[in-house]
């Protein structure tokens, strides 16, 4: 009797005495409501209007009551209503990341979830409700939970990846041409392929990245594809430390320092973008957050070892080094070394377009052919379009669109759609500086994504948005750093929100679909695998794109589709048969002719060889 006493003296103390508010009641309410919508919307497909029909309307008033009196005890247990305020925001989050992942990459929904998640937002941020002013902590507990959520986004996108490479996803675009490049490199020191051109050709004759051999040492221990995979996930994942120093630099709290490292996990194009195969833009956002952290230190040596890794990327790399320099000419840090290096950066373009030259290649200046006022006009004629056509580059850089290359999957508002995913999660922050100085840190937006008409170049699953989403989420906390801390909680709360909720939508239809399909047919993978191990290693191969990365350990080793050269007379054809009705297939059949016989079907591979003639 006595505990029921005290149980009711503490209701009513904290329901009663501390004088509670309507909207504390709503709120409490709201979480009961999310929950119970939560729970339907997991059991049927909220998009039906069946769906309605179908609810169980006494289950939905019950996860309703059992959701109300949860939270309601939490309050008496607590006697505070912040455990009821983190309640909302964690149901609401979970609730809005629940349906996003269920519609599945449609940007305007997720933009509609997102407005009525930031009025939640505002609600539990004000006045403090989340008690966020009381968290702290150390330096070296932000460095142990920051290493964790590194080591969780590492394993995770490493295991996707690398599950899609273990059933067949990735293909000779752009994963098998890296892979066989990584087995020439170990094999001879130079980066050639067969695939990428299909020819005998240094990949430094498409892209100079000598940063490729950075990895060279690991993957003569490895000797793997898959190591590839979860090495770019490593690469990718380590920016998180550079960021969370950037934040300390700043002046912010270890806390805040933390949660900004956690948003550069959860951002949409963080590891959306690791699930299309492998690239050389992946060291970007590392290297790039590391040089403005030097910056900020201003410490030339590590300016200058970053700028020049930056450049080691790739040849317009040398765009997102101008852009720091620029930014550090007009905020008047170290702006002897600042132009220095912009000069620098010049000239190592010049000398990165000269190698690839001298490699037998040509740099892609094709993706701002839509500029040129003749026939491969350069870059003076990009230049002087934009200058002396300013609408003409208004024009292309927000509506823009390659729709006779790529009429069934290009449209004029993708460039818009793009902003919206990469800008919406960070609150438009890096536009909102008081310091307007920082928008020199958004030329590479401007440049690499948004004035190309190269569909790629803005979408968020491919590689050319890592050194953008850098630039971007520096720039979004370089204007945190300028609000108070009350504030800056309250933006970075948003924040992480938001870019969970759009990473979840980004990613939904990728994370889990490659490890259900392997535990499915796992048989038939094993059986492929063990197939195209009885190629031998010295033969000439011909294969269907996602068979090359398993086969790339073939110095002699070509491509299907042919987009580069005609079917050449190889030792061996291999056929996959989930692909054996398509037409890039029917034409590597009737490549062969009656000179190739079928010596091997097992799994997803049909291998035929050539017959040799008695003359």
């Amino acid at each position: 009797m006595k505990r029921i006493t005290k149980f009711i003296s503490d209701i009513k103390s904290i329901w009663i005495d501390q004088d509670l508010r309507a909207s504390d009641f709503f709120a409490l309410f709201l979480t009961g409501f999310i929950c119970a919508n939560y729970y339907t919307a997991l059991v049927g497909d909220f998009t039906d209007l069946a769906y309605v029909r179908d609810i169980n309307i006494l289950s939905f008033i019950l996860v309703f009551i059992a959701s109300v009196a949860v939270f309601a005890a939490t309050v008496v247990f607590f006697k505070s209503t912040v455990a009821l305020n983190w309640g909302l925001l964690c149901s609401s989050v979970l609730f809005a990341v629940l349906l996003c992942s269920q519609l599945d990459r449609e940007i305007y929904f997720n933009i509609g979830v997102a407005l009525v998640l930031v009025f939640i937002i505002k609600y539990v941020t004000d006045e403090n409700r989340l008690g966020t002013d009381m968290l702290s902590m150390s330096k070296k507990t932000s460095f142990i939970i920051t290493t964790s959520v590194f080591a969780v986004f590492v394993i995770l996108v490493s295991y996707c990846t690398i599950m899609k490479y273990k059933t067949f996803g990735h293909a000779t675009f752009d994963f098998g041409i890296f892979c066989q490049m990584f087995e020439q490199m170990a094999k001879t020191g130079l980066p050639f392929t067969t695939v990428e051109r299909s020819e005998y050709l240094s990949h430094f004759a498409v892209h100079f990245s000598p940063v490729y051999y950075l990895l060279l040492p690991f993957y003569m221990i490895f000797r793997s594809p898959a190591f590839l995979l979860a090495a770019q996930a490593f690469v990718v994942g380590f920016g998180m430390f550079p960021l969370r120093r950037i934040c300390l630099k700043l002046g912010m709290s270890p806390a805040m320092s933390t949660a900004a490292a956690v948003l550069y996990a959860v951002f949409p194009t963080m590891a959306n973008g690791c699930f299309y195969d492998f690239h050389e833009n992946k060291f970007l956002s590392v290297f790039i957050l590391y040089m403005i952290y030097f910056v900020l230190c201003e410490k030339n040596a590590g300016i200058i070892i970053f700028a020049l890794a930056t450049l080691s990327v790739k040849e317009d790399a040398a765009i997102y080094v101008m852009a720091i320099a620029i930014w550090m000419l007009l905020t008047k840090r170290k702006r002897l070394s600042a132009a220095l290096i912009l000069v620098f950066s010049v000239l190592y373009f010049v000398f990165a377009c000269k190698m690839i030259e001298l490699s037998g290649g040509e740099i892609m200046m094709s993706r701002l052919d839509n500029y040129y006022i003749e026939k491969d006009g350069g870059f003076l004629n990009v230049i002087k379009t934009c200058v002396l056509d300013i609408g003409f580059l208004i024009k292309e850089v927000f509506l823009g669109a390659n729709t006779e290359s790529f009429s069934e999957i290009t449209y004029g508002g993708q460039k818009i759609e793009f902003i919206f995913w990469t800008c919406i999660p960070l609150l438009f922050m890096p536009f909102a500086s008081k310091h307007t100085t920082h928008l020199a840190l958004m030329i590479p937006l401007l440049v690499i994504n948004l004035m190309p008409e190269w569909m790629y170049q803005h979408n968020i699953d491919y590689q050319y948005t890592y050194g953008t989403a850098a630039l971007l989420i520096a720039s979004a906390i370089l204007t945190l750093s300028e609000k108070t801390p009350e504030t800056r909680r309250r933006l970075m709360v948003a924040m992480l929100a938001l870019s969970l909720v759009f990473s979840s939508s980004a990613l939904a239809s990728k994370a889990g679909k490659y490890i259900a399909r392997y535990n499915k047919y796992a048989l038939s993978y094993e059986a492929t695998c063990h197939a195209l191990e009885t190629i031998p290693e010295d033969a000439s191969v011909t294969a269907y794109g996602f068979f090359v990365p398993h086969l790339s350990h073939i110095d002699d080793l070509h491509t299907c589709p042919d987009y580069y050269a005609d079917y050449a007379e190889t030792d061996y054809y291999v056929i996959d048969t989930r692909y054996k009705t398509d037409s890039h297939t029917t034409k590597m059949i009737a490549a062969m002719d009656d000179d190739y016989t079928l010596i091997c079907e097992s799994g997803y591979a049909q291998i035929y060889k050539r017959v040799m003639s008695d003359e």
